[in-house]
């Protein structure tokens, strides 16, 4: 694995050639930990438009919570949402992609779990709903704060319990699960391993990330790429968390930030500076453009 630190931006180790595509996990990688995006990051989407490269936010949030200057540049054409469940044309204003999960097993995950003091967040036709009672139960699981200040403002506490919910949606495309202490982490994972068929991952310390098995950051990356008739291997992908890990083994170019966990490092072709360096600009910016 070639390292590319922001002490050496510019040097040999920088790539030699362009990406035809560039994908980009938000939370700990584009943006900041406060959840910013610095400015080097808006001129490198300005780069990317000007040169005809696609950028794609590729993020475990709904599209709806990607930051609105980012789903707002040039740029940015498509959108891969929900850990991978949706892909979103943004010219077109509507998805190209849903891959929904099974009904049952979400039903039989939800009854071994439900005692639990954990979330049972279901993302649904392009929104995110919670029962009320663990909405308001997050604020006491440990979160950190900015965080808890994005899961509150995306989730829609409601008065309908997750089989209510579950049973009125047209598509469930994701669970999260985040937890409050360690034994409740474990009773979680045993259920997951139980009732089988989900992709599990984790885009934050505190959670659980649930797809239909087989769907991922990765399988999204393939399917967009086949649909615009652009070769995998000649994209870029930036992650720092396990559930980016498919997205950057896809990759030509798999990049994890500074910050990423070792998991991520150990699947990644290069390391660029921390997400609060802004990584993803200073490596983009160093390429043979």
């Amino acid at each position: 694995m070639s390292t590319f630190r922001s002490s050496n931006v510019g040097s040999p180790s920088s790539r030699d050639y362009v990406p035809s595509i560039v994908f980009a996990d938000m939370d700990g990688t584009f943006l900041t930990t406060s959840k910013d995006v610095l400015p080097q990051s808006y001129e490198a989407l300005d780069l990317l438009a000007v040169r005809h490269v696609p950028f794609v936010p590729c993020t475990g949030r709904p599209v709806s919570a990607v930051p609105s200057a980012v789903l707002r540049h040039p740029a940015t054409t498509y959108v891969v949402g929900s850990n991978g469940s949706v892909v979103y044309d943004m010219t077109q204003h509507q998805n190209v992609l849903v891959v929904g999960m099974d009904k049952e097993r979400i039903l039989a995950l939800y009854e071994r779990v439900r005692g639990l003091r954990a979330t049972f967040d279901v993302f649904a036709d392009g929104e995110v709903y919670a029962e009320r009672a663990r909405y308001e139960a997050m604020g006491s699981y440990g979160i950190d704060a900015p965080s808890l200040e994005v899961l509150r403002r995306v989730r829609k506490p409601v008065d309908l319990t997750v089989p209510q919910l579950v049973q009125r949606a047209r598509a469930v495309e994701k669970i999260t699960c985040f937890w409050c202490n360690e034994s409740d982490r474990h009773a979680i994972q045993k259920a997951i391993e139980e009732v089988g068929g989900f992709y599990s991952a984790h885009g934050h310390p505190k959670n659980f990330e649930l797809q239909r098995q087989g769907t991922n950051k990765g399988s999204a990356l393939m399917w967009l790429c086949e649909h615009l008739g652009l070769r995998a291997s000649d994209a870029v992908a930036f992650g720092d968390e396990l559930n980016d890990v498919p997205m950057l083994e896809a990759a030509g170019d798999g990049v994890a930030m500074g910050n990423a966990v070792p998991e991520v490092l150990a699947a990644a072709n290069h390391v660029a500076p921390t997400n609060d360096e802004a990584g993803v600009a200073r490596y983009l910016m160093s390429l043979s453009w």
